[in-house]
């Protein structure tokens, strides 16, 4: 089965890739997803019994970044590639390699460590995905909505999460997640199913991670919700973001420019931020325009924000761009677009006749 669309993810690192050597998987499309957690601090070596490293590795593996609050991702398959992170009983359903993507987040489900582990403190040195600050769900966030885009794996996702401890939904049985649980599919659901999922929820397996995780609100920031993200502290004050800018700007065709909007940093001095570019072009019908939002560190590297894609229309076309994320002191962030004719010859310029940013940011 061929592979569709990008095969590596924007900013991942690829330092533990194991899908060019011994473990590497079979080719397919993936059309959904399914969430683990990793039950440790750091990223783990994925080493079968016999120490093999990468041997039952997901097709990603997310590691939080507290001071910059952000998540590295590091990629361990192709994105169409089946990964081997989950149980795979001979005779039985597939279940690695049915088109899905595999997510490890690095910290715990356990309610047993919803405050303090082994003397480290929850939200500061590892994450209690269960309660998981709003800036880690919107990274999750950040490349959900990419498969989205890229590779059409749908911005749904199952109601009943059961958490990794006492659920009233399960009582008497703890963690209520675990084993033969309610919210486990059978195996004709999970042939069928598409969107997003957790390790509890798939047949065949026993795992009950990543507990009662709020990936409803991970689906909601993927799909632009603009509801603020809770606060660190309770006297945290969010800032708001309104630049406008009449200046027309010709953009010539297929090169990235950055669009100032009355200056060219949009936001400084953030830790998060949740944003909108708005743009007025005069843009052929049939083209295509497209935005995204990115941050630019002291060392002039940069974090690349999702791609998003607008067509034109008769007379003025206009057209949203949204992001969130989260930044550190030294990071900027900026926007930028690119122009690609209806026709491939086509060497004219389009001429964008006024931007806006509005959103909020935190400090």
């Amino acid at each position: 089965m061929a592979r569709t669309g990008p095969q590596k993810i924007p900013g991942a690192s690829q330092a533990y890739f194991y899908g060019s050597g011994v473990f590497s998987g079979s080719a397919m499309e993936v059309n959904c997803g399914v969430v683990h957690t990793t039950e440790g601090r750091t990223v783990p070596s994925y080493a079968d019994s016999q120490g093999r490293r990468g041997a039952l590795a997901p097709t990603v593996t997310g590691l939080p970044d507290f001071k910059a609050r952000k998540i590295r991702w590091y990629q361990h398959y192709d994105v169409d590639e089946s990964a081997r992170a989950l149980a795979n009983k001979l005779g039985g359903v597939e279940t690695n390699t049915a088109n899905v993507f595999q997510i490890e987040l690095v910290g715990t489900c356990d309610d047993k460590y919803k405050t303090s582990w082994s003397g480290k403190r929850a939200g500061v040195d590892y994450l209690h995905w269960p309660t998981a600050p709003d800036w880690a769900l919107a990274e999750i966030a950040w490349l959900i909505r990419w498969l989205n885009q890229q590779h059409g794996i749908p911005l749904t996702c199952v109601s009943n999460w059961l958490a990794y401890g006492k659920d009233s939904r399960r009582p008497g049985i703890t963690p209520a997640s675990y084993g033969a649980s309610p919210a486990r599919m059978s195996m004709g659901t999970w042939r069928g199913f598409k969107g997003w999922c957790g390790h509890q929820h798939v047949p065949e397996n026993d795992h009950g991670d990543p507990g009662s995780m709020d990936f409803a609100r991970v689906i909601q920031l993927a799909k632009g919700d603009s509801k603020a993200p809770e606060p660190v502290q309770e006297d945290d004050v969010p800032h708001a973001i309104g630049r406008y800018d009449t200046t027309d700007r010709t953009i010539v065709p297929r090169k990235w420019t950055t669009l100032p909007i009355d200056g060219v940093d949009l936001i400084t001095g953030a830790t998060h931020y949740q944003a909108m570019a708005h743009i007025q072009a005069v843009v052929p019908p049939g083209s295509t325009i497209q935005g995204r939002f990115y941050h630019l560190r002291k060392d002039n590297t940069r974090w690349t924000g999702p791609l998003i894609e607008r067509i034109g229309t008769d007379g003025s076309t206009f057209a949203d761009f949204h992001n969130s994320g989260s930044v550190v002191d030294t990071e900027r962030v900026r926007f930028e677009v690119i122009y690609y004719p209806a026709k491939s010859d086509d060497q004219k310029s389009i001429t964008i006749t006024a931007a806006y940013c509005r959103g909020l940011y935190w400090k």
